[in-house]
């Protein structure tokens, strides 16, 4: 029976039968993998900490029968202060849920599971604001799946973007709008100065680095429209609205 040794995050897991889990991993080798996990429930498995959401390890895998199934795994991290806090739970479950959208079997992910398992560790270990984080997921993930943001000019008319003045997002075509060009939009979204600055430095910085203050961080524009590039609403809690 051939097997697979590879990194893994879990994304989710169902339970399965009394004591087994279905897990779905994303691997940046092998992409998303939907895996068997059998008896990891019982109380002494040593797989039960590495069937739960946010585990981080090198998991074996066996296929057979047409599924795959875990037989071992060296976990690296569990990312535990996610599941003391309710609010780190939400933001963090929600970008496993974007990825789980994203990722296709078989398929490598090194830049997406590089970007998950920072992201994670930035609002689990380093109390860095978590809606500012995800935010910033939500932005390197576009550009890491090749729907970057147009950010200097706009769209329509090609005229450079002013530092002090609001545009709108045409979510559609993926840029800014000045409010010339605006008035045909059928989604646009305001955008205000400090969110462009925001936006621009995180994607030439990165979100550590970045020195625009994390309220300016436009989260309910980013979901807009990564969920309009996956055609997926995602479910996500009160706190992310």
């Amino acid at each position: 029976m051939p097997s697979v040794k590879t990194l893994g995050l879990v994304l989710r897991h169902a339970d399965y039968r009394e004591n087994d889990r279905m897990l779905t991993l994303l691997s940046p080798t092998h992409g998303r993998i939907d895996a068997l996990c059998r008896g990891c429930k019982r109380p002494q498995s040593p797989l039960l900490s590495c069937s739960e959401w946010f585990a981080l390890g090198e998991y074996v895998l066996f296929a057979g029968k047409g599924r795959m199934t875990v037989s071992a795994c060296q976990l690296q991290d569990s990312f535990y202060p996610l599941r003391e806090d309710y609010d780190l739970l939400t933001w963090a479950t929600y970008m496993l849920a974007i990825c789980e959208a994203a990722a296709q079997p078989g398929e490598r992910a090194m830049d997406l599971f590089t970007l998950l398992t920072r992201s994670l560790s930035r609002i689990a270990y380093k109390d860095m604001e978590p809606r500012s984080v995800t935010a910033a997921f939500l932005l390197l993930f576009a550009a890491a799946m090749g729907y970057r943001p147009r950010l200097s000019h706009c769209i329509r008319c090609g005229k450079h973007v002013a530092p002090e003045e609001a545009y709108l997002m045409d979510i559609e075509e993926g840029g800014l709008c000045c409010s010339q060009c605006g008035d045909s939009l059928s989604r646009g979204v305001r955008v205000y100065p400090q969110q462009i600055l925001w936006m621009q430095d995180v994607l030439k910085n990165g979100i550590e680095k970045t020195a625009c203050p994390p309220e300016d961080a436009p989260f309910l524009l980013l979901r807009e429209y990564v969920e309009s590039r996956l055609d997926k609403k995602i479910p996500a809690g009160r706190g992310l609205r």
